[in-house]
């Protein structure tokens, strides 16, 4: 078999189907630990890569393909109508000529051998394995594309995709708002814990399958690439995690990291400084299958000096946003790998190529270290920003970004702990350690999450213990004075009186202690009421959190009524433990979730059994690490949803789900000779 693929990759390469070897993959070590994890050497970090992209191939070819084809302009080709979005953003931003007029001389040699070296062993997979490639004429797939790939992604996830659907469905004034991506970090210095060790969690909340989902790695070259943590499909660098060294995790920001222009348009001109202004015109064409069929669509993208057009039944607005004009994200999270010292870690922060995220930081040395990460607009303060902005004044059109020393930052805080949980960068530390600074666009607010940390942390007197921290990060409450309290306050006033067809279940919310543990016979209540009210708001829960008005009686009455009917419809009863409806599920295998929307155990859940009523979580807390920094070296604890593959025939595909439910981690190491040592399997990609 072996013999079988060497020479059926040389005769590929012969007929040009993918891009000839440049390296040897004999030469590559992949070491899956018991569960499935690879641990990946080569002796460069090139070869490292491609031991990388050929393992995570062997668990979710399918989603590295599809992240591929959304870099190509060819996913809708592939899935339908839910890739044209991608398929339309990287040709409306620009971004697939933007990456090829600048790779060469934005993207280090370096850099460029390690996305040479991953991109072959994707094509090396693909040519060994074709009846797992999804479009044959998509291949080879390039350097490029993984460099066209981040930087679509970066910048939908900047603002580039609320702004698009915030247009298209006429709600503008919501694009600065929080999504669904969350997540939670911490770092405790020294002086602080009780073992006189640095600590460091890393919880970042997405999609917990899928093309967004965390894989986890161990890469390892002789270049000194050495880091274990997490990357999505695609990734060619890990993108959170921990080297021997230092660690660092990333949480979503909400800054305004760009701007949506409001056109006056007369046909195909528009106003600017006083002159009517042409239009420049993109032809693009679109494939999508359509009942299996692959149909054209082509689509004409107008620019302004803004930036690209996009227009709804109301008005032509333009887009101008930094994510999609930098095309070296993903060497920065490259150069943070490879860091060895804060001053090196700062060094490849001040490439700032990345759009978005804080980072929470911890080292060996005790360090710890928190920065609002981002590309925004240097604004003229004296303006009006709110969006959309005014299209005609010259005096809106921004070409400078904030500087790396506004950026919110703070190096090891006198309070001794930084926390991130998507809320504002003016509350990440104890009492009198805030940071003090502004600009037009930064995030203003706070919600749960954040709250829940910020009362505990500083709840604790003297030394944190570890069994703090996993209290901290596992509490599943809403904060009994915070922004859920304030804005679902009508909920809690309700008159049983006044509704006796719902009484019930008013007393069930007015008991329940605002937790959702496996075992909480109200939290059910809670939890779909909040389904039904995500769905017809149209908006992300978070956002009711944190809008202006609070929930009013008549915005809760009905969808109360519409969870007893439910509830009754499913249960025959409003009487049931939510870890009874709402469970992990993969596979064959099932277990009771803990956690609510937007608490420190996040749990996002999806109706999953329509006929029995049965919830299934599909996103909040994914990948986490929990480690811990001293001289000594770094102590690495892992946990992923459901396992290291994404395949169902596979022992791994699932075989996390009960630690991980369990609410506890598995040790990893750095230790090659241990590694080898409780090996599950040894081999190379040719084997």
């Amino acid at each position: 078999m072996k013999t079988n693929n060497v020479i059926g990759s040389a005769l590929l390469c012969l007929l040009g189907i993918y891009a000839c070897a440049q390296i040897n993959p004999a030469h590559i070590t992949i070491v899956r630990d018991s569960f499935g994890v690879p641990h990946i050497y080569g002796k460069t970090d090139a070869e490292a890569a491609y031991g990388l992209a050929y393992a995570h191939c062997e668990d979710d070819f399918l989603n590295i393909q599809y992240n591929l084809l959304a870099a190509k302009g060819m996913l809708a080709r592939a899935i339908g109508k839910e890739g044209l979005l991608f398929d339309f953003a990287i040709k409306f931003f620009g971004i697939d000529t933007l990456v090829e007029n600048r790779y060469e001389l934005a993207i280090s040699p370096d850099f460029r051998k390690v996305l040479e070296g991953y991109i072959q062993g994707v094509n090396d997979y693909a040519a060994r394995h074709p009846e797992e490639v999804v479009l044959r004429e998509a291949l080879p797939f390039s350097a490029l594309e993984l460099i066209k790939g981040s930087t679509l992604t970066l910048t939908l996830f900047a603002g580039g995709g609320m702004a698009l659907q915030a247009i298209r469905e006429n709600v503008i004034e919501l694009v600065h708002q929080p999504n669904e991506t969350g997540s939670n970090a911490l770092a405790v210095a020294p002086s602080k814990t009780d073992d006189g060790k640095a600590w460091l969690l890393v919880n970042s909340h997405q999609p917990i399958e899928g093309r967004y989902a965390w894989y986890e790695a161990h890469i390892r070259s002789d270049e000194g690439w050495d880091v274990i943590g997490g990357l999505f499909p695609g990734g060619a660098t890990i993108f959170l995690g921990t080297n021997r060294h230092l660690g660092w995790a990333h949480t979503t920001n909400y800054h305004t990291f760009g701007d949506i222009y409001k056109l006056r348009r007369k046909g195909r001109r528009y106003l600017y400084d006083g002159e009517w202004k042409n239009f420049t015109v993109k032809k693009v064409k679109l494939h999508v299958k359509i009942a299996g069929i692959i149909v054209g669509i082509t689509r004409k993208i107008f620019y302004s000096v803004h930036g690209p057009v996009f227009k709804n039944k109301r008005a032509w607005y333009a887009l101008r946003f930094p994510g999609a004009m930098d095309i070296r994200s993903m060497e920065q999270w490259y150069r943070m790998n490879k860091a060895r010292s804060f001053q090196e870690f700062e060094q490849a922060l001040r490439m700032e190529a990345l759009p978005l995220f804080n980072i929470v930081y911890a080292d060996v040395e005790g360090n710890i270290f928190y920065q609002s990460g981002c590309q925004v607009p240097l604004r003229d303060t004296t303006l009006n920003w709110n969006q959309p902005v005014d299209g005609t004044s010259p005096a809106y059109l921004w070409n400078k970004l904030v500087p790396y020393q506004q950026k919110p930052a703070l190096y090891n805080p006198a309070c001794g702990y930084l926390y991130s949980c998507n809320q504002t960068q003016y509350f990440v530390s104890g009492k009198g350690c805030e940071w003090k600074g502004y600009w037009p666009g930064i995030q203003l607010f706070n919600y749960n999450r954040g709250e829940v940390f910020g009362e505990q942390l500083a709840a604790i007197s003297g030394k944190i213990s570890w069994q703090d921290v996993l209290r901290i990060k596992f509490d599943k409450s809403y904060a009994k004075n915070g922004s859920y309290a304030r804005n679902f306050s009508a909920l809690f006033r309700l008159d049983e009186k006044k509704y006796p067809d719902i009484a019930d279940v008013i007393r069930k919310l007015k008991q329940w202690n605002l937790r959702g543990d496996v075992n909480n016979r109200e939290a059910p209540v809670a939890m779909i009421l909040h389904e039904h009210l995500r769905k017809a708001w149209k908006v992300p829960f978070a956002f009711l959190m944190i809008k202006r008005q609070p929930l009013t009686e008549s915005d809760l009455v009905p969808h109360l009524r519409a969870t007893k009917r439910f509830m009754l419809d499913k249960y025959g009863t409003t009487d049931v433990a939510l870890g009874d409806i709402q469970r992990m599920i993969r596979g064959n295998k099932s277990y009771p979730a803990s956690g609510l929307r937007e608490v420190p155990r996040a749990a996002d859940p999806k109706l999953y059994d329509k006929t029995h009523g049965i919830w299934r979580i599909t996103g909040g807390d994914g990948y986490m690490q929990l480690n811990k920094y001293s001289a000594a070296g770094v102590e690495v604890f892992s946990v992923s949803p459901y396992g290291a593959s994404n395949r169902p025939e596979s022992p791994h595909y699932n075989d996390q789900m009960e630690l991980f439910a369990q609410e506890k981690f598995k040790r990893m190491t750095f230790d090659w000779n241990e590694i080898l040592k409780k090996a599950e399997r040894v081999y190379n990609p040719v084997q």
